[in-house]
């Protein structure tokens, strides 16, 4: 008898609706503070709109998943990608391509310079990350002589502002 009581129970917790969470959609709604933290942690829990991100549980639903490629499908699209980022997906190709290599001839001194360039590699992360988001924020604010807030700053507006003093700087 318990089995079958266990057996409506499990059925009657699959029958009740999963609670609705409102996710971010679009670089014009995202705050670039979520954005930041989502690059940095891999959490696409990041996307939801939620009151507090103090304690947040690490979710990779296939839901976020294509919300998240929807997002970053947009950015691409909008702002393409920087040439520290191309350099970087590069050396990627560089690196797979000599593991490939190494692979198919099994020549052991590839394992040298594939060593090299992984090191190459992580050298050019740290150099990209040089500046943190509040401080890149700090410097807009600064030249822009706005008020920013860190939190409520979408992807839009942020890269907007990089662009503008970007091509200000270069003359555009």
């Amino acid at each position: 008898m318990s089995f079958v009581r266990n057996l409506f129970k499990k059925s009657e917790e699959n029958l009740q609706p999963k609670e609705v969470v409102e996710v971010f959609n679009s670089i014009d709604n995202l705050p670039q503070w979520n954005w930041t933290m989502v690059h940095k942690t891999g959490n696409l829990s990041y996307i939801k709109r939620l009151d507090t991100y103090r304690k947040i549980e690490d979710d990779s639903s296939e839901e976020l998943e294509k919300a998240w490629l929807s997002i970053y499908d947009e950015y691409l699209e909008e702002f393409g990608l920087s040439k520290e980022y191309k350099e970087i997906l590069e050396r990627k190709k560089d690196i797979a391509r000599m593991k490939n290599e190494f692979i198919m001839t099994d020549n052991r001194s590839l394992l040298n310079f594939i060593k090299i360039e992984e090191l190459e590699l992580e050298a050019t992360f740290d150099k990209s990350e040089g500046m943190s988001f509040e401080s890149v924020v700090n410097g807009i604010e600064k030249i822009q002589r706005i008020p920013i807030k860190i939190k409520e700053i979408t992807v839009y507006e942020y890269n907007n502002y990089l662009r503008t003093i970007k091509d200000s700087k270069d003359g555009k």
